[in-house]
């Protein structure tokens, strides 16, 4: 059911050709897509986004962080509410299409792991916009000009219960070869849809020595979880003790209530994705789409993000949770924010049939 859940996301997407809509800060060129000014300042787009008077915002953040990323926004921009609608990341692209396919434009602004918003780049369902604010991707990250806005970016780390691993006489995995030890066998989950780890390994190792990992790792009995965030929470319950793919920013921040029942390594080099934020294709509320996307990719939007969710930044005057994120100390391996759909869907197929995934 999981793998026919991806596959269904991601191969049902489709191109989409619309005519634009017509208003203040966009422009139609003569292949009909809209394409967003800069032309106004900053207090005039405050002021038409206030006219226009919300926006909706289709989101991969936690359903707890949500709400209070638009208090932020709203302490600053009032007149503009924010409607939410969060989706896990493999949903996002079929939701977008379908919804245009069908002459419905019910999102302005999108944000999500850069592997599933890369699909609605590639199909024209976004249109490009560059923040005033924004800080770069770092380099060798290739994304089109107008879609190298992130919100954050994500790493992922193996986490464990201290308890039951002391309990089981387990020692503390420090890499995903560890997993492949016997002693490990049925002792961890992996998420087999997680593509970005699996390109993070193919750039680190190459990928034969990814492949030959992955079937290991499959090998040893894995459960598994649909989502990193589910990892984290069935490693906090003791059931399995140890978790390949769990994002770190979620892992140190319940180390924080409850250091007894989970803790986490990062590995070296440390799989890396971008999450990306991009105004879709006929927004119906441009302005409000323009003023939040300048908001949350500015220095004090991105100083938000991190306080709030314990998220990383890559701004170098946002300060980030030390213990998740250390370029110095585990140099980031970045998978591509910009994976070509039939690259993506290889990686999804080798990675599921390595791990013996349904």
């Amino acid at each position: 059911m999981l793998a026919s859940r991806r596959s269904r996301a991601v191969l049902g997407l489709v191109a989409v050709g619309l005519a634009a809509a017509a208003c203040s800060s966009s422009k139609t060129n003569s292949k009909g897509s809209s394409q967003l000014t800069q032309s106004l300042s900053r207090e005039q787009l405050a002021a038409a986004a206030a006219k226009e008077g919300s926006l909706t915002w289709y989101t991969t953040f936690a359903a707890d962080d949500v709400a209070s990323m638009t208090k932020a926004f709203n302490k600053v921009y009032p007149q503009v509410s924010v409607k939410t609608l969060r989706l896990s990341a493999d949903k996002i692209p079929a939701r977008v299409s379908t919804e245009q396919r069908g002459g419905k434009y019910n999102a302005d602004v999108i944000s999500g792991n850069s592997s599933y918003v890369a699909q609605l780049i590639q199909t024209g369902a976004l249109q490009p916009y560059s923040p005033p604010d924004a800080a770069p991707l770092p380099a060798g990250l290739d994304m089109p000009t107008g879609y190298d806005t992130y919100t954050y970016v994500t790493t992922t780390a193996l986490a464990y219960n201290p308890t039951v691993l002391r309990q089981d006489g387990l020692p503390i995995p420090h890499t995903l070869q560890d997993l492949t030890k016997p002693v490990y066998k049925g002792k961890f989950s992996i998420d087999p849809g997680a593509v970005n780890i699996y390109d993070s390994t193919v750039k680190s190792i190459g990928a034969d020595a990814a492949k030959k990992l992955f079937t290991d790792l499959g090998n040893n009995d894995p459960r598994f979880v649909e989502s990193h965030t589910e990892a984290v929470t069935d490693v906090e319950a003791g059931e399995p003790p140890v978790a390949a793919t769990a994002y770190g920013y979620k892992a140190a921040s319940e180390k924080r209530k409850s250091p007894r029942n989970i803790d986490f390594v990062n590995p070296n080099p440390l799989p890396t994705g971008v999450d990306l934020l991009d105004i879709a294709k006929n927004a119906p509320h441009p302005n409000a789409a323009r003023l939040f996307v300048d908001w949350l990719s500015s220095q004090a939007g991105q100083q938000s993000v991190v306080d709030i969710t314990n998220h990383t930044s890559l701004r170098s005057d946002v300060d980030n949770d030390k213990t998740v994120w250390n370029p110095a100390t585990w140099p980031p391996v970045y998978s591509n924010p910009n994976l070509p759909s039939a690259t993506f869907n290889e990686y999804l197929a080798d990675m599921k049939q390595a791990l013996h995934a349904p």
